[in-house]
């Protein structure tokens, strides 16, 4: 006998309730529970004298629908006690809705920031007093270029005169703060993001122990990039067992009190940079939630044309999009990138017009809102949208440049990030986002 998957038990379960609550009018509403273990439950509310025959049909239709995936608990609102239905109404209030009476709610272990309401940027990027942008450079896929290009963004701002802080939160393979070091040698900060987090929810820190300066002329011109490392890897820092003790989950407050709140707040208060750019981790890691989960005014995600990178990017642009249309609310703004363009000009050709057909194929299915009948209406970014010059799904190519696979100090490659044409185009995609007149 076939297997049937924890997803296929899900979908059938889905169905079954669905069509059981259709026929059922004395069922009020129901919520279905994919607990810790992949095992399904179900909350139900309905009038008392019912209760055994809806308890005997909701089993009848989900023992054959879920297979073993079926825990068999019922739980029905109208013999619990009054903290049972806290439980309950809190278990149909995280549901996402699938009708107007079915919920579905998860249970999960961990990435928690993946599931959770998406929360608002610690402060607003415009009006009358508005704080420096926070910017997190993203990507499913390692390897395509996203920290050269965050690098590139901070340099060209730097040579501006304007003021850049850099935190590096790809915890798990850090390399911004050594890229944009304080001198030739490499120096970076003695302590960084790892220690911030661990310390921080002890006290007030000082900040000034956490970044470094990348102030040098060959590299920052007249401007300043000041980094928070993710931490030290030298002997002795302990840098591995600080990482496995920390708690990335999402605070019960929205973020207000997570550790990188706490960061950016004192980053902006300290430093008062003119932007603030982050380093994500790659794929579907925990810190790449928590970025990509209210944190940033802005994302720039990296992909490539092979079909690893467009499902991840699906999983973020469902997330940053379709999810939030569905709860009638903005998208998260975005810049897509095309990144390791091949160098062939024939080549490069075909995939770039591959790359944005794809593009705009999966932003209409998974970010952009239907188009509105008031002709009038841009709260949202909308299908009709996609025709713009700078629409998100609009990617800004990135080609790949054998200059910046190997080089021994960004001094040496400094200028070629300042003044590559396609580096200094998606700076300008980014920091047009953030202009008074543009607002």
């Amino acid at each position: 006998m076939p297997t049937k998957h924890l997803d296929e038990a899900r979908k059938d379960a889905i169905v079954a309730l669905k069509s059981l609550l259709a026929e059922e009018a004395s069922i009020e509403r129901a919520v279905l529970i994919d607990d810790l273990f992949g095992r399904i439950r179900v909350v139900v509310w309905g009038s008392q004298d019912r209760e055994g025959d809806h308890r005997r049909r909701i089993s009848d239709a989900l023992e054959p629908a879920a297979g073993a995936f079926w825990a068999g608990e019922i739980w029905h609102a109208a013999r619990a006690s009054d903290a049972d239905r806290l439980v309950y109404v809190r278990a149909w209030n995280e549901g996402h809705p699938l009708t107007d009476r079915l919920r579905l709610a998860d249970r999960i272990r961990n990435r928690t920031a993946w599931f959770s309401p998406i929360s608002e940027p610690p402060w607003s990027a415009f009006g009358e007093s508005p704080g420096p942008p926070i910017v997190v450079f993203y990507s499913f896929k390692g390897g395509v270029g996203r920290t050269t290009a965050l690098a590139a963004f901070a340099i060209q701002r730097a040579r501006v005169g304007e003021r850049v802080a850099v935190l590096d939160l790809d915890l798990d393979a850090p390399g911004a703060g050594t890229l944009l070091a304080a001198d030739e040698r490499g120096t970076t900060a003695e302590w960084g993001v790892v220690d911030y987090f661990l310390e921080r929810p002890l006290g007030e820190v000082d900040l000034r122990d956490y970044y470094h300066a990348c102030r040098r002329t060959p590299v920052t011109g007249g401007g300043e990039v000041l980094v928070v490392p993710a931490g030290s890897l030298e002997p002795g820092r302990e840098y591995l067992g600080k990482l496995a003790r920390l708690d990335l989950e999402p605070s019960p407050a929205g973020g207000a009190g997570h550790p990188l709140r706490f960061l950016l707040e004192q980053v902006r208060t300290e430093i008062d940079p003119r932007w603030i750019c982050i380093d994500a981790r790659a794929g579907l890691s925990e810190p790449a939630g928590l970025l990509l989960s209210g944190t940033a005014h802005l994302h720039v995600l990296f992909g490539t044309s092979s079909e690893q990178s467009w499902r991840g990017l699906a999983v973020v642009l469902e997330r940053i999009g379709a999810s939030r249309v569905r709860e009638d609310r903005t998208q998260l703004d975005c810049v897509l990138v095309h990144a390791m363009v091949p160098e062939d000009a024939a080549a490069a050709k075909a995939a770039r017009g591959s790359f944005v057909a794809r593009a705009l194929v999966e932003f209409r299915d998974r970010y952009y809102a239907p188009d509105p009948e008031d002709p009038d209406e841009d709260r949202l970014w909308y299908v009709r949208d996609a025709e713009a010059s700078d629409a998100p799904h609009a990617p800004v190519p990135v080609s790949y440049q054998p200059k910046l696979a190997q080089y021994a100090l960004i001094d040496d490659v400094a200028d070629h990030l300042a003044e590559a044409k396609e580096l200094v185009v998606l700076s300008e995609r980014i920091a047009v986002r953030f202009r008074p007149e543009e607002a």
